[in-house]
This record gives C-alpha cells, sequence and structure tokens, in this order.
C-alpha cells in the first residue's frame, strides 16, 4: 500500500510537489504512515471537540471519556444530505451528463480497503484509483447542447439537484434510522423542515456559479490553469469530477480546434476550472479528513477553491445562521486556515475563508473573514496543543473533578451569522443537557437507587455489584506450552498462546494485533507474566485471555512469580443503572454476519458499559430507552479499550425496572 508521506504545496495549477502519490488518497493533506501515527482517530483533537468544551466541561468530560453520546436528531443529517446532493452536481459537467439523467451516472468507483493504528484496524470505503477501476467520465460522450451562459448552467444544476436529492435524503434517513439514538419524528421534519434541501442546495449552486462567472470574466484564472487543462494536464490531486487522478488526455469540453489550438475560455472550461475540491459523496466517512503532520489535530474541509492561484476555503451550513453555533463559526474558519498552513509546509497561507448559509437568499448568503496572520496562526496551534495534550492525550486517565458543570450562556444572532441579538442564561444549556439528570450542576439531578440487591418477578434475590468492585482486566502468570506467533495482517504479530499456570491451562489468543510489543526471544517453554488482559468466553464455552494493545508482556524466572492464578470461569456480576446512551452496530467477517447491541450505564458509584453480540442480544433490547433504569443479572466482566465493559451471553438477563 502507498501511502502520501510528504506534505503538499498546492501550486497555482494544483497539488505540486509531492512527493509520494497515493493510490487511494484524494484530499488536499498529507496522511501519516500508520505505523508513524501515535494516536489514531481516537487520540486527535478536532474544532468540534475543542468548542464542546467551551460550552460545558461536564458534558464535553460525559461524551469524550465515558463515551456517552447525544441525541440523533434529524437534523444532524439533513445538513449532509444536503452537501451531499451539493458535491454530487458539483462533480459532474453539464456536456456530460444530461438534466434528466441518473443521479449514479457519475459515481466514482470505490473498494473496500483496511486501515489500522498502532494495533487496530477497520475496514474503509475509498475512492478506487487503481488502473482497472471503471470511471464513467472518460467513456461518455459531450452532448450537442448549448451552455454558453451561467443561466443555461443554473438551469441544468437545478434539474440534477431534483435528481440528486431523493438519494442524498434518502441516504441520510437510512443513516439517521441506524442511529441507536435515534430521536425525534423524520416525518415530521421532512415536512417542516426538510423539504427544504433542494433550495439549500441551489443557494449553494448560485454561490458557486459566482465563481464560474469569475473564472469565466477572468478568461480562466492566470492562464497556466487553463492550458494544463486543456493539454490534460490535472493537478496531482484533482477535485472529483469523474476521471481518474492518472487520466492524460484533454477533457471531452476542452475549447480546441482540428489543429489542438485554442482560443478564449468558454462557459463550460470555466465550470471545470473553477470546481473547487470537496469531499467525494462517494468515499467513507471520515476517509478524506486532513490530519496535521504530527497527527493530533484533524479536520474536513467543504469546498477548497483555486481557480485563481490562491486557496480559499469554504464553510457550508444548512441553516440561516441564527443559532448559538454562529459563534463558533469564526474559530472553526481560522482552524482550518491554520491546518492547511501547518500541513502544508507552512509556507502557503489561505487567502479567503468564508461560511456560506444556504438557508438564506444567495445575495446574503456569503459570511467573509479575514485570513489570521503568522503569529495568529502559531498562538492558536501552541493553545491548541496544549488544549490536546491536557484533556486528549489523557484519555482514560481523565478526572470528572477536573471538569467542572460550568455550562455557557447560549446566545442567538441575527441571520448570516451577523450580531448577536440575544441570550439565555447558562440554565437553558442545562435544560437542553442529553444528560442532566446525571450532572450535580443542572438542577435536575436524580439520584441512583443505592440497593444492594435486587429481587426478581419470581423472588429470587440476586446481589448487586459495585462498578468499582469489577475487575476487567487481569494479571495472569506461568510457563508458555503452545505458541502461535501468528502474523498479523499489517505487520508484526498477534500471537496465541497456551499458558500453564498454578490454576491450570489458560487459553490466550489476540484481539485485532493484539499487544504493541513483545519481549524478544519469547516462545513455548518462556515463563512470563502477563498484564492487562481481559476475559471472554471461548466458542465451545470455556474461558480465554484476550490480548490487546493494552496488555503487555513481562518475561519473569521461577523466583519473580507474585502468585497471579489462572481463572477458571468468567468472572459474574450483577449491575443496576440508568441508560445514558445506547450503541450499536453490524457487519461480516470471516465467520459470518455480525450485529452487537450496547449500553452506557451511570450506577450509584461509576459508569460500565454493557454489551451483547448477535445471538446473544437479549430479546428486549429493542424496549431500552435512554433514561431507562435496567438490572443486568450474570453479565460477565470484560473490556474494551479503556472502559469497563459487562458482557452478555446466554446466562445473562437483562431487566427492564
Amino acid at each position: 500500500m502507498v501511502i502520501l508521506r510528504k506534505t503538499c504545496d498546492w501550486a497555482r495549477s494544483g497539488f505540486k510537489g509531492v512527493g509520494y502519490q497515493s493510490s487511494d488518497i484524494g484530499m488536499p493533506t498529507n496522511i501519516l504512515l500508520p505505523e508513524q501515527d501515535p494516536y489514531g482517530p481516537g487520540g486527535r483533537l478536532s474544532h468540534s471537540s475543542r468548542w464542546g468544551h467551551r460550552l460545558c466541561p461536564r458534558a464535553w468530560f460525559y461524551q469524550r471519556e465515558w463515551g456517552w453520546k447525544g441525541e440523533a436528531v434529524p437534523i444532524l443529517v439533513f445538513g449532509h444530505a444536503v452537501e451531499e446532493c451539493v458535491c454530487r452536481v458539483l462533480r459532474e459537467n453539464p456536456a456530460l451528463v444530461a438534466a434528466n439523467a441518473v443521479s449514479e451516472v457519475f459515481d466514482s468507483p470505490t473498494r473496500e480497503q483496511d486501515a489500522y493504528w498502532r494495533r487496530r484496524d477497520r475496514l474503509n470505503t475509498v475512492i478506487d484509483q487503481r488502473p482497472e477501476a471503471r470511471w464513467n467520465g472518460p467513456l461518455l460522450m459531450v452532448m450537442d447542447e448549448d451552455y454558453d451562459d451561467v443561466d443555461s448552467i443554473r438551469k441544468w444544476a437545478e434539474a440534477r439537484i431534483a435528481v440528486h436529492w431523493p438519494r442524498a435524503i434518502a441516504s441520510a434517513h437510512e443513516s439517521w434510522l441506524g442511529d441507536a439514538n435515534r430521536s425525534g419524528d423524520w416525518d415530521e421534519f421532512m415536512a417542516t423542515r426538510g423539504h427544504l434541501g433542494p433550495q439549500l442546495a441551489a443557494v449553494a449552486l448560485d454561490l458557486h456559479l459566482e465563481e464560474v462567472a469569475k473564472c469565466y470574466e477572468e478568461g480562466g484564472g492566470n492562464g497556466a490553469e487553463l492550458a494544463d487543462f486543456r493539454a490534460g494536464k490535472r493537478p496531482d490531486i484533482p477535485a472529483p469530477d469523474g476521471f481518474p487522478a492518472t487520466h492524460d488526455q484533454p477533457h471531452p469540453c476542452a475549447n480546441l480546434d482540428a489543429e489542438g489550438e485554442g482560443g478564449e475560455v468558454n462557459m463550460l472550461e470555466a465550470w471545470e476550472l473553477a470546481r473547487p475540491w470537496f469531499v467525494d459523496p462517494d468515499a467513507g466517512t471520515f476517509t478524506q479528513q486532513a490530519i496535521l503532520p504530527d497527527g493530533w489535530f484533524q479536520g474536513e474541509y467543504d469546498l477548497v477553491y483555486r481557480w485563481d492561484g490562491t486557496t480559499r476555503i469554504i464553510d457550508l451550513k444548512a441553516s440561516e445562521g441564527t443559532s448559538e453555533w454562529a459563534a463558533s463559526y469564526p474559530l472553526q474558519m481560522q482552524t482550518y486556515a491554520w491546518l492547511w498552513w501547518a500541513s502544508h509546509g507552512r509556507d502557503e497561507e489561505v487567502a479567503g475563508l468564508e461560511t456560506w448559509y444556504l438557508g438564506l437568499a444567495s445575495a446574503d448568503a456569503r459570511k467573509v473573514y479575514q485570513a489570521p496572520s503568522t503569529e495568529q496562526m502559531q498562538e492558536f496551534e501552541d493553545e491548541a496543543h496544549e488544549f490536546w495534550q491536557q484533556h486528549i492525550a489523557t484519555k482514560g486517565r481523565r478526572n470528572i473533578a477536573d471538569y467542572p458543570p460550568e455550562p455557557a450562556p447560549v446566545p442567538s444572532f441575527a441571520a448570516g451569522g451577523g450580531e448577536q441579538v440575544g441570550q439565555a442564561d447558562s440554565s437553558e444549556r442545562c435544560r437542553q443537557c442529553y444528560w442532566a439528570t446525571e450532572c450535580e450542576g443542572s438542577g435536575r439531578k436524580i439520584d441512583h437507587d443505592g440497593a444492594s440487591e435486587y429481587s426478581d418477578h419470581e423472588g429470587t434475590t440476586h446481589q448487586l455489584s459495585k462498578v468499582d468492585d469489577i475487575v476487567t482486566r487481569i494479571s495472569v502468570e506461568g510457563r508458555i506450552g503452545t505458541w502461535k506467533p501468528n502474523p498479523w495482517k499489517f505487520g508484526g504479530i498477534a500471537p496465541a498462546l497456551s499458558l500453564f499456570t498454578g490454576g491450570g491451562s489458560l487459553w490466550c489468543s489476540s484481539y485485532k494485533g493484539g499487544p504493541r510489543t513483545l519481549p524478544e526471544g519469547i516462545s513455548g517453554g518462556t515463563s512470563v507474566r502477563i498484564d492487562g488482559g481481559y476475559l471472554a468466553p471461548t466458542r465451545k464455552g470455556g474461558v480465554q485471555l484476550k490480548l490487546d494493545e493494552h496488555t503487555t508482556f513481562t518475561v519473569i524466572e521461577e523466583g519473580e512469580y507474585e502468585g497471579h492464578q489462572s481463572p477458571t470461569a468468567l468472572h459474574r456480576m450483577n449491575i443496576r443503572g440508568r441508560v445514558m446512551s445506547l450503541s450499536g452496530g453490524e457487519g461480516e467477517t470471516n465467520w459470518g454476519k455480525w450485529k452487537r447491541w450496547g449500553a452506557e450505564l451511570a450506577t450509584a458509584d461509576g459508569v460500565i458499559e454493557i454489551s451483547a453480540m448477535s445471538e446473544n442480544i437479549p430479546f428486549v433490547h429493542d424496549e431500552v430507552k435512554r433514561g431507562d433504569e435496567v438490572v443486568v443479572i450474570a453479565g460477565y466482566a470484560t473490556a474494551f479499550a479503556d472502559k469497563k465493559q459487562l458482557s452478555f451471553d446466554g446466562e445473562t438477563i437483562l431487566r427492564i425496572l
């Protein structure tokens, strides 16, 4: 797998000076080699995370440390649908795609690709830039239609919006339905606001056509872009346009005569030249983010214009810009300017920053921000990195006492992110908070039942455990019998072994890539201490020790045994708690299809995640709602990453109180 390693020098005709091009990456940033990525996706800072901490440190802690998720209301996916619709139109060309053509005609080819960091991995959907990939752009013929002015292209674009919108909003609806924390009424939302999606997309296309008109009036930019376009020279990392990045023939719409000479730029060429870079709508979620070369920050640009030889970053907002979020947008755009500068050798500055409020008429939709100076960006970086060190790099070790319930007031603004016109006090934020029943600062906290036992409907009494007493990661020691240094697909080994201990034999196997490091020379017969493994059932109903990136091995001598015994059974517990958020997922592996259901519980003395896989998902799981009081009987103690977890098997019972 080839990975783009160097930072990009985005020159006037596109990306130039890229040391290593990638067959899988098509975005304006560098990509870190996985073995040199010290943090992974969950270890990076983003603008939204930093801003969320400003709104309320306690709510931020609930989300970032304990993993509680907010409610997924329809408006959250509506904005994605609008952006998808806009980008699908931007990717097309009026002379190649008929106004009434099916939405899929210009789709980019994709493939599934494993991505990994440290000893973890996941499957991503990426744009397929392999030579054998099928791209539709080169296969299409130029239609005999006249598009010689902005109005004719606008009419075509409006027709394409009508084609793409049903697909985009259907995808958003599917995403919403698949969210375990979905809330609200989809039909009601579509009737009151969602039906305006095509109108918002049309505003974005109107603003883009202003760029096209300027490009046309200025002769296609500075001249070099037009000459390269007509010669078939593409930027190293082009905007999504229906053609592969390696395409080296003149564009079908290039204005060339029989001798290969070109005259003045025409409107179709201006459409192609003015196209901004954007996340390809067929790419998987979070696969085209910009990542700081040092790995501790990530972001995602909406539109990046470059036709005039400068870099301008645009963020799309499917709103009128009157809500409290308008307060965060100046900082968001400053963040993008800094991220661009910091990931492009610190010698390429952004010339323009804008927010487009698509809920307004196009004449009022642009909000322009002054680009920060180098000094301001360096100061911003210092502050952001300090925040990352204090609050992101400490994941798994954060103390709730350091995150007090200090909600910020809730401002409102004039349309277009204008002057602040109102402000509700901080109690309004608490009123809206998903987790007010758990927070002592909200005035709405509901105390937990501190009972030490639970009696079911049959009269059986079950002793309840305290979260603090649940040990999910254990230490064992013994002599290795069978040693299987299984190669991990991304390098190194993911070991499996039998360990002979004072309590018998214990089978140990790796989760994903297993431990980050192993002692040299380890093999059958070596005596070791294994710290940080967690118990799980085997397929035959026994018990095994799972090894992950939090597990360590230490070679020991006979006199160094500390008396850690091998467990002979899963550690079963009973827990009562309040459901703070839900989770779920499904997929397929070599073993077949799988499904997962889970919930985050708050209890009288701590928090814990409950989790069930496939056939062990309780029958009543569909009835569990946020805020419910539940009891888990005979769950077994295990772990996932830095979380304590109580997992389900055939013996586990879930009761909704």
